[in-house]
């Protein structure tokens, strides 16, 4: 009988312990569907690998030989829903798309762009918004849908204004040109690794998350791998959030373990109606990491959140727009740990689901093998 009880508590304490990990959390505000009710001007911090125009006015989809510094003004409409870039008003009652006003696109040297930030920088004492947040965007993004993205986030998130910083390395806005954009990824990587040295410069002992989408994991998993951290010194990142990553699995299986050097956690984002990481992965023919309806790469103490839930085609902006991913992203950034909760939420020995998953369900990104 003892032996059997033994057994049993065994079973119990490994089945524990192979569970992702959830805590109950002191409560946070939710992030919750809602229309803005006032229209607001949202500052966010920014560094590009673009070439700017010639009357410096706007960037564009050409390469720059350095990192051009600044900081974007973006207009918040009355009436905009919680997680999206607001409509156009063919639709709805008013426009209520984020914007961009001529003159609002500030242009720094990283000298200012420092001073900038250390002067306008919330206050680093508050958990709620008590660090920076960088957002990386992914292929066919201007310069432009990266600012108002990084804006949407930063605003829904309850990110302090000018805490909001974004990179924006030059992605072509031609859907056409997705090698261009694999091309110019490759070449952002240390423009990219500049900036980010300049944000933990700039940070003021704030912890800095990041958030990187699709493509833009690619170069920030080659920044990632060249980081060096000594034993017992502070790790240079807190959360750092791969959102539908469009990276090659068996790459990611090689230099993926880095990112336990360098954060404090690391959470993937999938899902298998993400029709853009299908296309994708038919055009490379390897698994990429975002697309599947279970983790294509696991890695120990690297959590992975397969999201079933529905959204608009082509469905690969979803950390940004579902509110069970923008709270479970909000969690990660306040408490530091998640605190998946509620009927939405199902735990699997190494992963999390989010979603009315159902095996019937047409997964639009579906696994490959091997």
């Amino acid at each position: 009988m003892k032996r059997a009880v033994a057994l049993i508590a065994m079973s119990l304490l490994l089945a524990s312990c192979a569970m992702p990990e959830v805590q109950r959390l002191p409560p946070i505000p939710e992030v919750k569907a809602a229309y803005t009710d006032k229209e607001v001007k949202y500052p966010v911090l920014y560094g590009t690998s673009r070439m700017p125009n010639s009357a410096k006015t706007a960037y564009l989809d050409q390469r720059a030989a350095r990192v051009q510094y600044g900081r974007v003004i973006v207009t918040i409409p009355k009436g905009r829903m919680t997680g999206s870039l607001g409509e156009n008003g063919i639709f709805s009652a008013r426009d209520t798309r984020l914007a961009i006003a001529a003159g609002d696109i500030e242009f720094h040297s990283q000298d200012s762009f420092m001073a900038l930030a250390k002067s306008q920088l919330g206050a680093g004492v508050n958990p709620e918004s008590g660090y920076l947040l960088v957002f990386i965007h992914g292929y066919n993004n201007s310069f432009e849908d990266a600012a108002l993205r990084a804006a949407q986030l930063g605003f829904d998130l309850n990110v302090a204004p000018n805490n909001m910083m974004f990179f924006s390395w030059a992605a072509n806005k031609n859907y056409r040109k997705y090698t261009h954009d694999e091309a110019t990824a490759d070449a952002s990587e240390i423009h990219l690794e500049a900036f980010l040295k300049t944000v933990r410069a700039a940070a003021g002992g704030r912890k800095v998350h990041i958030i990187a989408h699709s493509m833009g994991n690619r170069p920030l998993l080659r920044v990632i791998s060249r980081m060096q951290v000594l034993p017992g010194e502070k790790k240079p990142f807190g959360q750092i959030i791969l959102a539908a990553p469009d990276v090659d699995r068996d790459v990611f299986m090689h230099y993926g373990q880095n990112y336990l050097k360098v954060a404090e956690r690391t959470t993937i984002y999938l899902s298998p109606f993400d029709f853009a990481m299908q296309l994708s992965q038919d055009v490379h023919f390897y698994p990429r990491v975002g697309c599947g309806n279970k983790p294509q790469a696991e890695i120990k103490d690297i959590d992975s959140i397969v999201s079933f839930i529905p959204e608009d085609f082509p469905a690969h902006t979803y950390v940004a727009s579902t509110l069970p991913l923008l709270n479970d992203v909000k969690n990660l950034f306040v408490n530091g740990k998640p605190a998946r909760q509620g009927a939405a939420w199902k735990a699997y020995p190494t992963y999390w689901t989010v979603g009315p998953a159902n095996s019937m369900a047409r997964s639009t990104c579906s696994a490959l093998p091997g």
